[in-house]
């Protein structure tokens, strides 16, 4: 199994089937184990979807490791989705702090249950749902984060709640602002830094004792930065909550990694080596090492070019070293094809080798 863009599948040379059905707004558009055709990549397209999971001769015998299943991630983002709208919808509606607060404690379990702390992120992503895909992939994100630093499950549920509240002020931004393709105006730029103090006097008016004074400081200062240039404040080093260092790194780190209408997706080794460039600048560095070291930079099924010039497919990571994972060769460095020859590199044994750089395809450059 693997994911790939559907912009590279090609019906007319190989056999692609459905590994996990396809959803668009609660419908399922694909079941799982259709094989594909020109119609259905066509009908995707229309809908927008640009990365599906699939089966084919490439990827047999891989199974990609999600950190949260698709059908649970969601169901999760539904929840954040519906709660999220309840504050659009005005003053006498809002959170309904139990099912938030429910919902955090379920993600903490399923997360602090797993043996294996490595952060592989979902990389299926709707543009329309943004805020909440963003908001869920930041708890969980920041959770990560806090289990290696040891927090205990108080201070993890903290941590989480407030990750997952960090953006609940741009409820109140117009979209036409937050979605803008072009460049920001001064005025417009302004308007969508005012979100950080919205959500927490949005908070703090309504949730006052519900919610912990940590978690509130995640909503205002998770966009203040290790050098002083962030906003509201200004604030600098460490005088900025431990847990607003950590959700900023996470809020960075997604935003990177999601497509957006003004930018495509940087793929996840290309944002981890951009926030690393960043540490001791606009975050706490030692967060940042910490956080990318249990994040998987090339995704079981990711097709690879290596230093050698051969091609891969990623088959396997290595627990201990994630940028250097077991790879399954496609391609020899002359490019002759070779993976019914069944050549797996293990990137710790072979030191010499290291993947050059991520592709979409077995035929790009």
């Amino acid at each position: 199994m693997r994911l790939i863009n559907i912009n590279y599948i090609d019906v007319e040379k190989y056999e692609y089937y459905v590994a996990k059905s396809i959803n668009s707004n609660g419908v399922v558009l694909l079941q799982q184990n259709v094989k594909l055709n020109h119609n259905y990549i066509s009908q995707l397209k229309l809908k927008d979807i640009k990365y599906v999971y699939v089966n084919d001769e490439i990827s047999e015998g891989i199974e990609p490791n999600d950190t949260i299943s698709t059908e649970k991630y969601r169901e999760v983002k539904g929840v954040i989705k519906d709660q999220f709208n309840m504050v659009k919808k005005g003053k006498n509606i809002g959170l309904n702090m139990n099912i938030i607060n429910n919902t955090v404690s379920e993600m903490l379990d399923i997360i602090t249950s797993k043996r294996d702390i490595t952060y592989s992120i979902n990389e299926i992503k709707v543009t329309d749902d943004y805020l909440y895909e963003h908001s869920l992939n930041v708890m969980v994100s920041c959770l990560y984060a806090g289990i290696i630093m040891k927090y205990d499950k108080i201070k993890l549920h903290k941590l989480a709640l407030g990750a997952l509240l960090h953006d609940i002020g741009k409820v109140s931004i117009n979209p036409d602002i937050l979605n803008k393709p072009g460049k920001l105006t001064d005025k417009e730029r302004s308007e969508i830094e005012t979100h950080p103090e919205m959500g927490y006097r949005y908070i703090s008016d309504n949730y006052g004792d519900e919610v912990s004074a940590l978690s509130k400081q995640i909503i205002l200062q998770h966009h203040e930065k290790w050098n002083g240039k962030g906003y509201p404040n200004q604030l600098a080093g460490d005088s900025i909550y431990e847990l607003a260092r950590i959700c900023s790194v996470a809020d960075v780190f997604d935003a990177l990694t999601t497509d957006r209408v003004y930018r495509e997706k940087m793929p996840i080794y290309k944002a981890s080596e951009y926030i690393y460039s960043l540490g001791y600048n606009d975050f706490d560095f030692e967060i940042v090492k910490l956080f990318l070291s249990r994040i998987v930079k090339f995704k079981e099924g990711s097709i690879v070019k290596l230093s050698d010039g051969s091609k891969g497919i990623v088959y396997n990571q290595n627990k201990h070293m994630l940028d250097r994972p077991i790879i399954k060769l496609l391609a020899d460095k002359d490019g002759k094809n070779i993976m019914y020859k069944n050549i797996f590199v293990d990137l710790i044994e072979e030191k010499t080798l290291f993947i050059e750089k991520q592709l979409e395809s077995i035929l790009s450059n």
